[in-house]
């Protein structure tokens, strides 16, 4: 790993580590191996299709930083292993998460579907703020002010995944406090909802690692004294241990505790009220638009869609709540 100096001429302000770089692009390229054969397996495109795609871009990712390795002073190379590396994995979880919605209808904090669109749009905004914010800040000969647009992108993306990690935390928790409250512990929610959290919880790790390290770096580090410069920069190995380990822990995870060896193949059946017994449903419906889906995804201002008549409620079975 770097010891902290500036190498002359690297993109990287030290002189990557070509090992470790290897090492991450075989294991997350067998995590993604994994998890393919598991949606093959399980039969269940629909609930972890996202989890080898993730694999796929991060292999990609540290396979051309493997390169880049070498090659230490292209900035495209540079650009390229970046941009693969920082594409944001939670997007993931929010499906799995939908899936648990589908299975515990009645404390769903939004229409699975819906929440899917929702926080994919809101994904597809940071990302394209990361995109141009490296394309900028890779490119040492560009102005300093797109230098510092570039900079000011990035920032502004990782407090939108901030933002958007903070949702998901309080959508899981306020299903958690729903399920505890009405006595409902089953282990095929619980444990995926553990599960959940817990990647979450790193890939909330890995955004706060990602905050120092751009909050306390100029625009343009090359041009300033290494002393003055954050050890979060100049040292490689905080992007291994807080970037690199926490999303390859985040989906070793999934290959382990598989959301399908909890939860039904099919979404129309649901975990009823009791807690215990699974039933088969209609499953959920939405008639709204695109764009009404989009504008208010939590249904608020509007009684026109989804079911004016949760088909749960017709089921012959009664939340209890606990005392």
């Amino acid at each position: 790993m770097s010891d902290g100096s500036l190498a002359q001429g690297s993109v990287y302000l030290y002189v990557p580590n070509k090992g470790a770089a290897i090492f991450f692009t075989a294991a997350f390229a067998s995590s993604g191996l994994f998890h393919l054969w598991q949606c093959f397996y399980y039969q269940c495109f629909k609930t972890t299709a996202l989890l080898p795609f993730c694999c796929a871009l991060l292999t990609a990712g540290f396979a051309t930083r493997a390169y880049g390795a070498v090659h230490y002073d292209d900035a495209q190379v540079y650009t390229a292993s970046t941009l693969l590396i920082y594409l944001s994995p939670h997007l993931a979880n929010f499906q799995i998460l939908g899936r648990v919605f589908h299975f515990v209808p009645y404390f769903a904090s939004m229409h699975p579907a819906r929440m899917l669109l929702t926080f994919a749009c809101l994904t597809a905004v940071t990302e394209l703020l990361t995109a141009m914010g490296v394309s900028y800040l890779a490119n040492r000969a560009l102005p300093e002010k797109l230098s510092r647009m570039g900079d000011s992108m990035m920032k502004a993306s990782l407090i939108v995944q901030i933002l958007i990690v903070s949702l998901f935390f309080l959508m899981a928790g306020i299903f958690h406090y729903c399920c505890r409250a009405s006595g409902i512990g089953s282990p095929k929610v619980m444990r995926p909802m553990a599960v959940l959290c817990t990647s979450m919880a790193l890939v909330l790790g890995r955004t706060l690692y990602r905050v120092a390290e751009h909050f306390s770096t100029a625009p343009n580090p090359s041009a300033l004294d290494p002393s003055s410069l954050s050890p979060v920069v100049l040292n490689e190995w905080y992007f291994y241990v807080f970037d690199a380990a926490l999303m390859l822990i985040g989906l070793v995870l999934w290959n382990v505790w598989h959301p399908r060896r909890y939860l039904p193949q099919s979404q129309t059946r649901y975990l009823a009220q009791d807690g215990v017994t699974v039933l088969k449903g209609p499953g959920w419906k939405d008639s709204r638009s695109l764009a009404e889906t989009f504008l208010d995804p939590f249904a608020a201002m509007t009684n026109r869609g989804g079911h004016k008549k949760p088909f749960w409620e017709h089921n012959g079975y009664a939340l209890k709540r606990r005392r």
